[in-house]
């Protein structure tokens, strides 16, 4: 749209001034001024100044600039950016972006945006030279939104673009550098490492993988409630699965939690001789815990984590007591007390 040619008519017809009277005041012909106001042609950016001076307004009413305008300019970009997911048009979404980026030049998210539309349209291309440099563009853009931006959540998503890129550059230490950099930002604190994994091959990649593989098992079966019978039966059958070989490790004590949780059920429920098989189940998995602080460094035997060592001295401890000893204290409590007159009880208790 022509919005300074129209505001200089505006200004001219506010002031009953002709398009002559205009040129004259400026230095220029009325043919000029007749090509600004109809949008062939805009003043030299010397006339800027002069122009505002003249009318008596500022440079920024002169080109009909306002925050309120830009927010609903910005709103307007956004919204059509928006539906682009709802069609799944790149093209529509380049087509936004690069009117964002003229419209916005120093917005490192607009900017982003576009550098992202611009990786997506490469790898659609199947002539290798054209690809390759739609990918070197994308990746220059990146770069730019990663040098000048001071939003963390942006830089991260252009952090995230580039790794993507770089190894399709044959650039993979490159890669690793940017993916070094990400920021830890709160909606997703595990991203920085899975980029680092994404850079790096053979048994240092696959270390790396498993040992974040094992810290997501931790806090998936952390967040299970074994009081819930749901949520330990799938956590018991989830710790089965990833390690079929039964070199439970760590996670011994996660399947004592449940067992003992088994057995309180069942006592609840009267069915005391099913409470004192899930005990003594409850004992075995305290005394392989209780192996394994013992040992000090251990290696998990499963197929998908036998990359995975670690060291109990290094195990952030909460007291001084054993676990066998912790679930023999446990028949002193008065939820355990019934299981005293069971046949079973002088072996659920032996030293």
């Amino acid at each position: 749209m022509n919005h300074l040619g129209e505001k200089i008519k505006e200004l001219r017809r506010a002031r009953d001034m002709t398009q002559d009277e205009l040129a004259n005041c400026l230095g220029v012909t009325y043919q000029t001024v007749s090509k600004w106001e109809t949008g062939v042609t805009s003043p030299d950016l010397s006339l800027i100044v002069p122009l505002a001076r003249l009318f008596r307004v500022t440079t920024d009413e002169l080109f009909c600039y306002s925050e309120s305008a830009d927010e609903l300019k910005r709103a307007e970009l956004q919204k059509r950016f928006e539906d682009t997911f709802k069609t799944g048009s790149i093209p529509d979404r380049m087509v936004v972006c690069e009117e964002a980026v003229k419209e916005f030049p120093g917005d490192m998210k607009w900017l982003n945006e576009y550098a992202r539309c611009v990786w997506c349209t490469a790898v659609t291309i199947r002539d290798e030279a054209k690809y390759r440099i739609e990918r070197d563009k994308a990746i220059e853009l990146f770069r730019r939104v990663i040098d000048n931006c001071n939003d963390d959540k942006t830089k991260a998503n252009a952090i995230e673009g580039i790794v993507q890129c770089l190894p399709e550059k044959g650039a993979g230490s490159e890669a690793l550098k940017y993916a070094e950099m990400y920021p830890q930002v709160e909606f997703d604190p595990n991203r920085r490492e899975e980029l680092i994994i994404s850079c790096l091959t053979g048994d240092e990649q696959t270390s790396r993988r498993e040992n974040q593989m094992i810290k997501k098992l931790e806090s998936l079966t952390d967040y299970l409630d074994v009081n819930v019978k749901a949520e330990r039966d799938i956590l018991k059958k989830l710790i089965g699965l990833f390690f079929p070989d039964g070199n439970y490790l760590l996670f011994n004590y996660k399947m004592y939690s449940a067992a003992l949780a088994d057995a309180r059920t069942k006592i609840n429920a009267g069915e005391l001789d099913e409470a004192a098989e899930y005990m003594k189940t409850a004992r075995y998995y305290a005394e392989k815990y209780d192996e394994v602080d013992s040992m000090g460094e251990y290696a998990y035997t499963a197929p998908l984590f036998s990359h995975v060592k670690g060291n109990s001295a290094n195990w952030c401890k909460t007291g001084e007591t054993t676990t066998v000893e912790d679930y023999l204290a446990l028949f002193g409590w008065p939820s355990y007390a019934p299981l005293k007159a069971h046949k079973e009880y002088e072996n659920l208790i032996k030293r």
